[in-house]
C-alpha cells in the first residue's frame, strides 16, 4: 500500500468513480487521508476522525473529539484491524490513542500522561502486543491482550538519560535494546543501554533489576537451561543470570578471553558461545566449556550451526575468513576472503558468501571455490527465484546471474544491460513475472527476458525528491560500525536468505493470496488435546497488503512534456510495461491511497472530498 497526502483538484482517466462523498460538514476540512488494515479510509480533520467504508464512502464512525490528529502518528498494527495515533486537546497533553479500526473503539489512551506510543513488540506466542511508550521525563511498557483487546498492564521502566530523550520522540525508535525475552518460569526480560530490567509478565511488577558498568553488548536466554547470559562491551566477564531471582550463577571457570558477540543453541543440546577470540561449546547442565580450546580465527563475527559442524566468519573491512569447524572444533578447512562478507549462509552446493570484492560457493568438502570465476557485485544484488528453471536470479551492474542452488552452477546470462536512471546506488529489486525479471526501484520499472534481454526499461520523474532512500544498506553497515562503500536494499539479502533455506518467493503464491482467504494469526484457547475456543482469527486478504503483490506497480510521478506539468498515478502493467490506467492530479504535493488489493485509489480533493476509483 502506498500513502501519500493529497489537496487539490484532480481528473481521471478510464477510471470507474465508486463514490464520492464531501467531509464539509463533518470535519470542515479534511487533513489527510490513511487506510486502515480492514481496508476503511480513514480522514482527519478540524471537527474529529472519522472512518470511511472503502466500498460505499458511507461514514462507518466518527470520533468528534480527535480533532487535527497528527498524520505522522499513525500506524497499522501489523496483521491486525488496530492502528494508533497521537492527539493533542486544546486543553491537556498529548495522547497515544489505540483504536479498533472497525468499530472507532478507543481500546486504549495514554490519558494525561503526554505518553507517545512509539513502536510495539507483537508477541503471539504470549497471546499480547508489548506497546512502547515514551514521554519526556519517563518510559514505559504497556501490555495489551490478543485475548481480550484491553490493556493488561502498563509500568514505568525509568527515565531516559542523554540524547535517548530526544531520539525516543521519534517514531520506530525502540528504547529496548535486547529483548522482549520470555523465560520459562513466566519472566519477561528486556535491556536497555546498560540495564536490565525483569518484569512478572502477569502483572507487570518489576522482579528485579541490574545495571551493568558499560553499554550490554549481547543478552542471551537459554531454553536449554533457563539461564540468562550477559556480555558487557569492551569486558572479558560473561555473566550468568538466574532470570527467576536475578542471582549472579556465574560458573567460575565460564571466563571470556575477549568480549562476546552471541551465543546460539546449536540444536544439539549445546549453546555455542562466540567472542572476540574465538568459539567454544557450554554444556547446559554444567555451564563449563566442552572444548578444551575455542577455536580461533581473525575477526570472528558469526558462527553458524550446521548438520556437519559450524561455519565460522571472520569480517574485516579489506579481508576476512571463513572456516568449517567439526563438532569436537577441530578445523575442516579455512578459506580466506576479499573484502567484508556482509552475507554468508549455507546451501547444498556449499558455503555462499557475498563480499564487497568478491562472491563465490565454497565447497563443503575441500573448502574450494565452486565457481570457475568470482562474481563481484558492487551493490546488493537485486534477487529474485525462477521457479520455471528452478534457479536464483541475481542482477546487479548490468549483469545478470543464474545459479542452481543444488549444483551450484552459476550461468551468465545477461550482460551489459542498460537501464534507464540506474546506476550502483540504485536500490534495485526483482521479481519473477510471466515475461521475466521485473527489476524495479522507486521510480523504476525495467523486465529482463530469461535470454538476457531487456524486454522495456523506464524511468518516470518523481513529483517531489527521493533522495535519502538509496543509502539503505550503507546507513545499516554505519550503525554497525562498518566503514564500507555499498549500496542497495537490505530486503535482497532477507530474500536471499529465504531462497538458501528453501523458501522459494513466487510471485504467483503472492498474488493468490489476495484473490482468496488466507489465515494471517489467530488465538485460541482449551485443553490440551481437547475442542479449542477461538478467541479472535484474522483471515481476510485485506491484511496482506504489498506493493509487490499483484501484477501491477503503482508509481505517482511529473511528466515534464505535458502542457502544464501535470502529477499522475500510472497503473503500469509489471509483464509489459504498459501504463493500463492513470489518474491526472494538478496539485503539487499529491495526497491519495492506493488500495492494490481491491485495485482502487482513494483521493483528497479540496480538502473536504474523498474520492474513490476503481481501477
Amino acid at each position: 500500500m502506498l500513502i501519500i497526502t493529497l489537496c487539490g483538484s484532480s481528473s481521471t482517466w478510464a477510471q470507474e468513480k465508486l463514490w464520492q462523498v464531501n467531509l464539509k460538514e463533518q470535519l470542515y476540512e479534511v487533513g489527510w487521508i490513511q487506510q486502515t488494515n480492514n481496508g476503511l479510509i480513514i480522514a482527519a480533520g478540524a471537527k474529529g476522525l472519522l472512518a470511511l467504508d472503502n466500498n460505499s464512502g458511507e461514514v462507518v464512525w466518527h470520533n468528534k473529539e480527535l480533532k487535527g490528529v497528527n498524520k505522522n502518528s499513525f500506524q497499522n498494527v501489523e496483521g491486525l484491524p488496530l492502528f494508533f495515533v497521537e492527539y493533542t486537546p486544546l486543553a491537556g497533553k498529548t495522547r497515544g490513542i489505540i483504536m479498533n479500526a472497525g468499530t472507532g473503539e478507543i481500546v486504549y489512551d495514554t490519558q494525561d500522561g503526554n505518553y507517545s506510543i512509539k513502536t510495539y513488540h507483537m508477541l503471539v506466542d504470549e497471546a499480547c502486543i508489548l506497546f512502547e511508550l515514551s514521554s519526556e521525563g519517563d518510559r514505559s511498557l504497556m501490555k495489551f491482550s490478543l485475548k481480550t483487546w484491553q490493556p493488561e498492564w502498563t509500568v514505568s521502566i525509568g527515565k531516559p538519560k542523554g540524547l535517548v530523550s530526544k531520539l525516543a520522540n521519534s517514531f520506530g525508535v525502540s528504547f529496548i535494546k535486547h529483548g522482549p525475552i520470555f523465560s520459562q518460569n513466566g519472566e519477561l526480560i528486556v535491556a536497555l543501554k546498560s540495564q536490565i530490567i525483569s518484569l512478572d509478565k502477569t502483572t507487570g511488577n518489576v522482579l528485579w533489576k541490574h545495571d551493568a558498568s558499560k553499554n550490554i553488548k549481547a543478552l542471551v536466554y537459554s531454553n536449554l537451561n533457563n539461564n540468562l547470559y550477559l556480555g558487557i562491551k569492551g569486558s572479558k566477564k560473561l555473566t550468568v543470570f538466574n532470570p527467576t531471582s536475578g542471582d549472579d550463577i556465574t560458573p567460575g571457570k565460564l571466563k571470556l578471553k575477549g568480549t562476546l558477540l552471541d551465543i546460539v543453541d546449536d540444536g544439539r543440546g549445546n549453546l555455542v558461545l562466540v567472542e572476540t577470540e574465538g568459539f567454544n561449546l557450554i554444556n547446559p547442565k554444567t555451564g563449563e566449556l566442552i572444548w578444551k580450546k575455542s577455536y580461533k580465527i581473525e575477526y570472528l563475527d558469526e558462527v553458524i550451526p550446521y548438520e556437519d559442524g559450524y561455519i565460522a566468519i571472520g569480517k574485516d573491512e579489506k579481508n576476512g575468513s571463513i572456516s568449517l569447524v567439526s563438532k569436537d572444533g577441530r578445523k575442516v578447512w579455512d578459506s580466506k576472503v576479499k573484502g567484508y562478507a556482509y552475507y554468508t549462509t549455507p546451501t547444498s552446493a556449499g558455503v555462499l558468501y557475498i563480499s564487497t570484492e568478491r562472491s563465490n560457493i565454497l565447497d563443503y568438502s575441500n573448502g574450494k571455490d565452486v565457481w570457475d570465476k568470482d562474481v563481484k557485485f558492487k551493490s546488493i544484488p537485486a534477487v529474485t527465484y525462477d521457479n520455471k528453471e528452478s534457479k536464483v536470479v541475481l542482477f546487479e551492474n548490468k549483469k545478470g546471474y543464474k545459479f542452481d542452488l543444488k549444483t551450484g552452477a552459476i550461468e551468465l546470462f545477461a550482460e551489459g544491460i542498460e537501464l534507464e536512471n540506474v546506476n550502483k546506488k540504485t536500490p534495485l529489486e526483482a521479481e519473477f513475472v510471466k515475461s521475466g525479471y521485473f527489476i524495479t526501484a522507486s521510480q523504476h520499472a525495467s523486465v529482463l527476458t530469461p535470454d538476457g534481454k531487456v524486454l522495456y526499461t523506464k524511468y518516470f520523474d518523481p513529483v517531489t525528491s527521493i533522495g535519502g532512500l538509496t543509502g539503505i544498506a550503507q546507513r545499516g553497515l554505519d550503525v554497525a560500525g562498518v566503514d564500507i562503500d555499498i549500496e542497495g536494499s537490505m530486503e535482497n539479502l532477507q530474500q536471499l536468505k529465504a531462497i538458501s533455506n528453501g523458501a522459494y518467493m513466487q510471485s504467483g503464491d503472492q498474488t493468490d493470496a489476495t484473490s482468496s482467504t488466507s489465515f494471517v494469526v489467530g488465538l485460541y484457547v482449551g485443553p490440551t488435546g481437547g475442542p479449542m475456543t477461538t478467541v479472535f482469527e484474522v483471515t481476510k486478504t485485506r491484511y496482506f497488503n504489498s506493493k509487490n503483490a499483484r501484477d501491477h506497480k503503482f508509481i505517482l510521478t511529473k511528466q515534464k512534456d505535458s502542457e502544464v506539468g501535470r502529477n499522475f498515478i500510472f497503473m503500469v502493467d509489471k509483464t509489459t510495461g504498459e501504463i493500463e490506467q492513470q489518474i491526472e492530479l494538478y496539485d503539487k504535493t499529491p495526497n491519495y491511497v492506493v488500495d492494490e488489493i481491491d485495485s482502487r485509489v482513494f483521493l483528497n480533493e479540496k480538502n473536504h472530498l474523498v474520492t474513490g476509483y476503481q481501477w
